[in-house]
């Protein structure tokens, strides 16, 4: 009989718990590792998912980006164009400007020579010259007795009291005419002085030389002479004392043109029979050489006053806002200044043109 060996219980019951302890002690390792693992495993899928996101983001921007660099060419490109349309657009309007005051300043030199050259026909017309032609042939007529036809013939003995008479007359014609046509020729020659000072105006060039600023003032007062006619005008003393200074002689008559005919159209408006054009010059500070043109016309307004250079700007129903404009130009392109001061509607107005002269004499 084999011998059986009984184990005690309690013994048997220990090893079983143990066993059972060792196994949770594995299961729960194995357990942790699992978790770990899905833990690593979560955190890279989560990775991935944060990759996938940010890549659709950059492509979504860099696609936004494109677009808009795209679409800024385009802007870019309606922009050169838009510039090079403008740029052509001010070219033109600075032609037509350049033109409409070349055309506008012309203009007013024409009516000066329309004025000589119906002066100058008129006094031909009316000359006394035929009278000594009708004398002349009467002694032709009588070549062959012309001591007995002057000695006892009625007519003969006229001649020559009438050829005495006329001679002072035809002398006095003769030099009118003249004047008449320097002045002409003057009207003419500063017509080709505006043209000139517009052709060389890309070089900025200028044409100098030794005037006398009375002549100029002159000059312009003879050029609206007819306008004038049933004005004062007066020309103070300063004047004449002002020395010979290196000028732009045309620029120079194309402001006092223009400032002479503003000033002539606002007294004509005012309709005073007492108008009054006062005109002044003086040297400041041995630099600055100062004219005034003073009328007694009809004034500006106040809101007007930074108005009245401007191009186009007029207050004249006939006018054009060219001249004004034109002579704050040429009194810029000399390195002047012209200003204006009105105290009102009513109160005339004064213009003001400054000039350096210490740059006009290093120009010149």
């Amino acid at each position: 009989m084999s011998d059986i060996t009984l184990q005690d219980p309690g013994v048997q019951d220990l090893s079983s718990q143990d066993e059972i302890a060792r196994l949770n002690k594995i299961i729960r390792a194995l357990m942790d590792r699992a978790e770990r693992s899905a833990n690593a495993q979560g955190s890279d899928f989560n990775l991935f998912q944060t990759t996938i996101m940010l890549e659709e983001q950059v492509l979504s921007r860099t696609a936004a980006l494109e677009a808009a660099l795209h679409e800024n060419e385009q802007v870019n490109r309606v922009l050169r164009k838009t510039q090079a349309d403008l740029v052509a657009a001010a070219r033109s309007a600075g032609m037509a400007e350049i033109a409409t005051n070349v055309l506008h300043n012309v203009g007013n030199v024409l009516n000066s020579v329309n004025v000589s050259a119906g002066l100058i026909l008129s006094r031909v017309r009316a000359s006394k010259l035929e009278g000594l032609a009708r004398a002349a042939q009467l002694m032709n007529e009588h070549a062959d007795d012309l001591g007995t036809f002057l000695a006892s013939d009625a007519k003969g003995q006229m001649i020559p009291g009438y050829v005495r008479q006329l001679t002072p007359l035809l002398v006095a014609e003769q030099r009118a005419v003249v004047d008449e046509l320097g002045a002409l020729t003057k009207s003419v020659d500063h017509i080709k002085e505006i043209i000139a000072a517009q052709q060389t105006h890309a070089s900025a060039s200028r044409l100098i030389e030794s005037i006398r600023i009375q002549e100029l003032v002159e000059d312009a007062l003879r050029m609206n002479a007819t306008g004038l006619a049933r004005h004062r005008v007066v020309m103070e003393s300063g004047l004449a004392q002002i020395p010979a200074l290196p000028l732009d002689r045309g620029r120079v008559l194309q402001v006092l043109m223009n400032l002479v005919r503003n000033a002539r159209q606002s007294m004509e408006a005012a309709a005073d029979d007492g108008a009054q054009l006062l005109l002044n010059a003086e040297i400041v500070g041995d630099e600055t050489l100062r004219i005034r043109v003073t009328d007694t016309g009809i004034g500006i307004a106040p809101e007007n006053l930074t108005q009245v250079f401007v191009h186009g700007f007029t207050t004249k129903k006939d006018g054009h806002g060219f001249g004004l404009h034109s002579a704050a130009i040429a009194a810029r392109e000399m390195g002047g200044t012209l200003t204006v001061h009105s105290d009102g509607p009513g109160t005339g107005a004064t213009f003001t043109l400054e000039l350096p002269i210490r740059e006009a004499a290093e120009t010149a």
